[in-house]
């Protein structure tokens, strides 16, 4: 109960200053440090955790196939929001007033996030002692950096309040629920299907990710706009580091247990 609480409050602490300055989020500038970091977690979110899991998750499922499957399901998701990206500025057309973008980005997002999420979950639901100790840390980290970039994404959406407090909602339950779930899953993880079902969406997120990191907004894309100076570079490389340190903290979770 006490981890659950916990991982509540870190993710509603990531997406307060979002979710209660929501004009200034809208602005031109909104909040260019924030998105400078943000770049940086997502990016190691993909290239670090998402699609390494999905690569051994892959094998481990179906070991008689060589073919980078984890790197094939991540590109045809970046491909997918590039494709939408493209579909959404051609119908919106160049004479638009409104900055806000299209809903459709940060609810696939959501999805993409809530559901390793969940799986964050079930791993800490399940794990004993000192592993549960390193994931349960882990998961702190992510739930407030995470949610930080996710609330930001959603209020500089289309989205109205009723939408954004309800998709947030639905992130930040996405773990606890998970830890629920987890302590009576051992007989659930058991199975090729079950796993290679988690390699998929592992492989999805990671396209997603990397797709928010480096393509999200075209030309205003946060990782040419934001980072452009030292200042915002620093931010994403702290943001990166971070969330490198969190896989690590994983990696000896999972060595541990």
């Amino acid at each position: 109960m006490v981890s659950i609480i916990c991982i509540l409050a870190a993710s509603i602490a990531g997406g307060f200053i979002p979710l209660t300055q929501r004009e200034k989020a809208r602005g031109s500038e909104g909040f260019p440090g924030g998105e400078a970091f943000t770049v940086g977690v997502f990016l190691a979110l993909s290239l670090f955790i998402m699609l390494p899991n999905g690569f051994h998750l892959f094998q481990k499922a179906l070991p008689q196939t060589h073919y980078p499957l984890a790197a094939v399901v991540s590109l045809i998701a970046f491909l997918f929001l590039l494709a939408v990206e493209q579909w959404t500025h051609k119908m919106e057309g160049p004479n638009v007033d409104s900055e806000l973008s299209s809903p459709i980005i940060p609810i696939i997002m959501t999805v993409m996030i809530a559901i390793p999420s969940f799986l964050l979950g079930t791993a800490l639901g399940i794990s004993q002692t000192t592993a549960a100790i390193f994931i349960f840390v882990a998961v702190l980290a992510h739930k407030s950096s995470a949610g930080f970039g996710l609330a930001l994404m959603m209020v500089k959406s289309k989205l109205s309040t009723k939408q954004i407090y309800l998709l947030y909602a639905c992130f930040a339950l996405a773990t606890p629920i998970g830890i629920v779930v987890g302590v009576d899953l051992h007989q659930w993880l058991k199975g090729e299907g079950l796993v290679l079902a988690k390699a998929i969406i592992l492989s999805l997120a990671a396209g997603v990710f990397l797709f928010m990191s480096t393509m999200h907004g075209l030309g205003h894309n946060p990782m040419i706009k934001r980072c452009a100076d030292r200042k915002g570079f620093i931010l994403m490389l702290t943001g990166l580091v971070l969330t490198a340190f969190v896989r690590l903290v994983l990696g000896m979770a999972h060595a541990g247990h």
